[in-house]
């Protein structure tokens, strides 16, 4: 029985130095291939706000963090397109039905929703991945406060998948209500 439990033991170690090392040649393409995708979000979520994009991280003073829950923050990037502000990109979080739901979203300068796209979602197959569609992503553009028809707003949900889209809507909204709050939007077209 000895036998067997360090045969197990080895065996354990063998595998573990194994994934250690894998994990070790692959962290640095895996936060490549995350960034890589990250900045096609951004150009994908903002494309409506002109041509020739550039993104620049800024430092807001007084934004509160609306995702703390989740254990992120918002950090929102200043777009610009010929070196003249166009509007924000941030990443909005929060917790749906299976998973922490990543939307990247885009405003312009008085806070209106121009784009946005899902980063990563692991919800129910057919149901809430319905809501990476970009059909369904379109629904938001035009949106100051989005919120779903069952809570009193415009915009339609997927059946059967109300806690999904409740997470989705609602991280937007909050990311919108942290910026506003801090004063990007205010006269002026913010920072």
């Amino acid at each position: 029985m000895a036998r067997l439990g360090l045969i197990l033991m080895a065996m354990g170690l063998v595998c573990a130095a194994a994934l250690g090392f894998v994990n070790s040649r692959t962290k640095e393409r895996i936060a490549k291939q995350r960034e890589m995708a990250r900045q096609e979000a951004m150009n994908l979520a903002a494309a409506s706000l002109g041509s020739e994009l550039t993104f620049d991280s800024i430092e807001v003073q007084g934004l509160s963090n609306p995702y703390s829950e989740t254990g992120r923050t918002l950090s929102p990037v200043r777009v610009s397109s010929a070196g003249r502000p166009m509007g924000y990109v941030f990443t909005a979080y929060r917790k749906g039905y299976s998973s922490v739901i990543e939307t990247m979203v885009a405003v312009d300068l008085e806070g209106t929703i121009a784009g946005s796209t899902i980063l990563f979602q692991a919800e129910t197959p057919g149901l809430g991945t319905r809501y990476a569609d970009p059909a369904w992503q379109a629904r938001l553009v035009g949106q100051t406060a989005p919120a779903l028809e069952k809570d009193g707003g415009e915009i339609a949900g997927v059946t059967g998948a109300t806690v999904s889209g409740r997470a989705i809507v609602g991280s937007v909204a909050d990311g919108i209500e942290a910026l506003r709050a801090a004063g990007l939007f205010e006269e002026g077209g913010g920072l």
